[in-house]
């Protein structure tokens, strides 16, 4: 079960937070080829963000997209992943693709406490 974590400025509207993480569990439910319920999806407010010494605007900010899985899923099934979530983030949000950043964290076996038991 995939977590996808958004670091972002908050939109002005709040409603558009709800299409971006929908459609992160979509996009990413397609590419990883499993049921959507099983990807699930928070949006971390930030509240300010640079680059550098240059203070972005929710118009040219760069989300953050963390996503944390388990090992074992082969490279070209991680980077259709990552391209996913980066698409889907960039059209909910309105922001050049470039501007997004996605990063892939793979929880090895015996490090995650979920359902009840160390997996």
């Amino acid at each position: 079960m995939p977590i996808v974590t958004v670091h972002a400025l908050p939109p002005a509207d709040p409603a558009r937070v709800e299409r971006c993480l929908s459609a992160l569990t979509e996009a990413l439910a397609i590419a990883l080829q499993q049921d959507q319920q099983g990807v699930w999806a928070q949006w971390v407010d930030v509240q300010t963000m640079h680059t550098g010494t240059e203070r972005r605007s929710i118009e040219s900010h760069c989300p953050v997209v963390i996503i944390r899985a388990r090992a074992g899923r082969h490279g070209g099934v991680i980077q259709a992943g990552l391209r996913a979530a980066a698409e889907a983030t960039s059209a909910a949000l309105g922001l050049p693709l470039e501007d997004v950043w996605v990063h892939w964290e793979e929880l090895r076996p015996g490090r995650v406490f979920a359902g009840g038991g160390i997996r």
